[in-house]
């Protein structure tokens, strides 16, 4: 067989293909196409707010701790160790540098 049928015979064949495509698997795999991008955005949004209550409820238990941590200090750092003479504190105002 020579080039030139060989051709021929692929030209009529791809002409065929064309003509007989259905345009509704094109059209189903299109709204599928747009779905999945509609669904990865409402993904992408849900976690962007996920995120942002995550950094909403470390900031409120910070602050929380914080105030907690403050209250509670004095009371510890008032008594006495053991071993210290009476009336004398654990430790100064800033435990860190004594």
């Amino acid at each position: 067989m020579d080039l030139e049928t060989r051709i021929l015979r692929l030209l009529s064949r791809l002409r065929k293909l064309r003509a007989g495509r259905p345009t509704g698997d094109t059209t189903a795999t299109t709204t599928g196409i747009t779905r999945m991008q509609a669904d990865i955005a409402d993904i992408r949004t849900e976690m962007r707010q996920d995120f942002a209550a995550l950094g909403d409820e470390l900031a409120a238990l910070r602050h929380h701790m914080n105030a907690h941590f403050t209250s509670s200090r004095p009371r510890c750092c008032k008594e006495a160790a053991p071993g210290c003479p009476q009336g004398t504190p654990a430790y100064g105002p800033d435990p860190i540098n004594n």
